[in-house]
């Protein structure tokens, strides 16, 4: 994911993931494709508690999972 501002300008986390990127695409020799994250940790929690009934507690558990789960999903809906 690229943690991009909500006015679609970069901030540090955007520099952070492009420096990791970069190191991932020196160490493996693969290419990194990046995928804006922003709103996927609402969308996660819009679904778990509208579709899931998810408590709180546990919503805090898995919402990161859920939010990466919607940034490849994003990703693969838009590339493939």
């Amino acid at each position: 994911g690229l943690p991009k501002n909500m006015n679609n300008t970069s901030g540090p986390r955007v520099e952070a993931s492009k420096a990791y990127g970069e190191k991932i695409e020196s160490l493996f020799s693969l290419p990194v494709h990046y995928q804006d994250e922003r709103l996927t940790t609402v969308e996660a929690e819009r679904m778990l508690i509208e579709q899931a009934d998810v408590s709180r507690g546990k919503r805090k558990k898995v919402i990161d999972k859920l939010a990466a789960q919607l940034i490849l999903q994003n990703y693969l809906d838009r590339n493939y």
